[in-house]
């Protein structure tokens, strides 16, 4: 295997053992569950998935950004907490644009009942 794939499935390996990780994979597999229970679509699918993809992206990246800060300047300095705010800040914007894909089929499903 490509040296690169291997560096990249490590970083992988290691991702997954990062508590804010774990927390988004979490919360994806309740939008799973959540959309085997109010049956989507494949196009709905599709969103779900990427959503979830996306977020997940965005929290390994936030998490590389968050200890690549430390590292640097492991005290206390506004420059850093400005960066790491930055990071966090594009895991929850991901994170509300998915939580909106999410409701947006739930609302769909519940206008189809009525």
């Amino acid at each position: 295997m490509n040296e690169k794939f291997k560096d990249a499935f490590r970083g992988l390996g290691i991702a997954l053992k990062d508590h804010s990780v774990r927390v988004q994979l979490f919360l994806g597999l309740c939008a799973v569950i959540g959309g085997i229970v109010i049956r989507l679509s494949y196009a709905e699918w599709l969103c779900f998935i990427i959503c979830i993809g996306v977020v997940i992206t965005a929290e390994i990246l936030n998490t590389a950004i968050e200890r690549l800060a430390d590292f640097v300047e492991p005290e206390h300095n506004e420059k850093i907490g400005y960066i790491k705010d930055l990071s966090a800040g594009a895991v929850l914007a991901a994170s509300l644009m998915s939580l909106l894909v999410c409701l947006l089929a739930v609302i769909r499903r519940i206008m189809e009942v009525l």
